[in-house]
């Protein structure tokens, strides 16, 4: 699978990337990578305790389901995570239940505005999305250590996959002998309607990730 070079790099629309889960074929994708000066497992506790980043086309045609709400506030583009389902298996310890793991059913509350103060009417859009990859990395060849997360939209009768899906992949691996991380994002969308979310939203969903990104080093660098 291809990954975005590790060097820091702000969020830019480029040529399609493939996907774990549907591999390549895409239109485009929005790329990103930053060196952090923490751990992988610390940028990846933030991620699975209150994640962020989004496909901006899928929230206008979601909706949002009030169950369990986490408040990611180091993220000021996905402000609410909802868990709306768990997958069923006795091996996952019950303090995770409002965790992402694999195969955590959620909806984020995205603010297109991410500059927009909290205490503001909620102006969010709902999206509803899956996590559909959630491993680590140890590829002996190349040294790399760390993690990989990723999830995909949920499609609905509105948005079939024909017409538009996605997928956003994160990793983290090992810098400075494991005690910083380099970090690369990709966002892939397929589909008939992909050209006209590069279009009409390619530049919102450039400057989501960018303050997401941005958020996390806050965040784990303290």
């Amino acid at each position: 699978m291809a990954t975005p070079a590790p060097s820091s790099r702000p969020a830019a629309i480029g040529p399609p990337l493939p996907t774990p889960t549907y591999g390549p074929g895409g239109c485009f994708s929005v790329t990103c990578s930053a060196r952090i000066a923490a751990t992988p497992k610390a940028c990846l506790d933030v991620i699975l305790d209150a994640p962020g980043c989004i496909s901006v086309f899928l929230t206008i045609i979601s909706y949002l389901v009030k169950k369990k709400k986490k408040d990611p506030t180091w993220n000021r583009f996905c402000r609410k995570c909802t868990i709306d389902a768990q997958p069923s298996t006795s091996a996952e310890p019950a303090q995770d239940g409002e965790n992402l793991r694999l195969g955590t059913r959620f909806t984020f509350d995205v603010h297109m505005d991410p500059s927009a103060p909290s205490d503001v009417a909620r102006t969010g859009r709902a999206t509803a999305l899956e996590v559909s990859v959630l491993e680590t990395i140890n590829d002996d060849d190349s040294r790399r250590r760390g993690w990989r997360v990723g999830w995909k939209g949920r499609s609905s009768l509105l948005m079939p996959p024909w017409m538009l899906r996605m997928e956003r992949i994160q990793e983290f691996v090992e810098a400075d002998g494991g005690k910083a991380t380099e970090y690369s994002c990709w966002e892939t969308f397929y589909g008939a309607l992909a050209p006209v979310v590069k279009m009409a939203a390619g530049a919102q969903v450039v400057r989501g990730v960018n303050v997401w990104v941005e958020g996390l080093e806050g965040k784990v660098e303290g």
